[in-house]
């Protein structure tokens, strides 16, 4: 049984990775005509690209990291990492919302119950400061429904608390975003998340040899993904 939720969580990050694969690939392929629909939209572009980063925190966590560098050079690194910060907190609003007022059986529908169930432990009595600070660290994922579960924190004090620990993140990104190399940046960025993630959970415990079997599979998938990319991007 645990080597089948270990194999899950595998298949479930190597298809999160892929799609950001994609999506690096797609906005590097059409930077110029997106950055040119921003430059003349930009109201549009302002409410599409918060709505895809409520999806991004809700559904499908870093799938908007690469609009990040096309958000950068339309606006401007600081304008850009505000909207990105507003973009992220209201998505981990709605997860946290969608925790509270639901509860797992929804929960489990969006995301790993098997990880929710491995942070419950780690959640503070008085979470405040906890929230700001994992925020720097782990801008996304499964944080905000941990804590729509298991906490008693109130909207306010989660929203400042995740706007908080979100802004310096979305600016180092946006500094990123400006640079030459910031797509490559990005994809050495996932696939060093991927490859981490299946190490940790690898030593963590699921060690059969399915489990190992499906963590190469997934290791193999990353690595091919970015060769490809950067073949198609020469």
């Amino acid at each position: 049984m645990a080597g089948q939720s270990a194999g899950r969580e595998y298949v479930s990050l190597a298809i999160v990775a892929t799609v950001l694969v994609c999506g690096v690939w797609f906005v590097r392929t059409h930077a110029e005509s997106l950055k040119t629909f921003i430059d003349h939209h930009t109201v549009q572009g302002i409410v599409v690209y918060v709505i895809l980063n409520v999806l991004d925190a809700v559904i499908v966590p870093g799938a908007t990291l690469p609009l990040i560098p096309i958000a950068a050079r339309a606006w401007g690194r600081i304008p850009a990492a505000l909207v990105t910060t507003i973009g992220w907190t209201a998505g981990s609003l709605v997860a946290f919302y969608i925790a509270r007022r639901w509860g797992s059986p929804l929960v489990k529908k969006l995301t790993s119950m098997e990880r929710v169930k491995r942070l419950r432990p780690y959640v503070p009595k008085r979470p405040f400061w906890s929230v700001v600070i994992l925020r720097m660290i782990v801008p996304m994922d499964v944080i905000s429904y941990v804590l729509g579960l298991f906490t008693d924190m109130t909207w306010w004090s989660y929203g400042f608390a995740t706007a908080l620990g979100l802004t310096p993140s979305a600016i180092i990104l946006t500094y990123i975003g400006k640079t030459p190399r910031a797509y490559d940046i990005i994809m050495f960025g996932i696939g060093g998340a991927v490859v981490a993630w299946i190490v940790y959970s690898t030593r963590r415990g699921a060690t059969s040899q399915g489990s190992r079997r499906i963590a190469a599979v997934c290791v193999g998938a990353v690595l091919w993904s970015g060769a490809a990319f950067g073949e198609l991007m020469r």
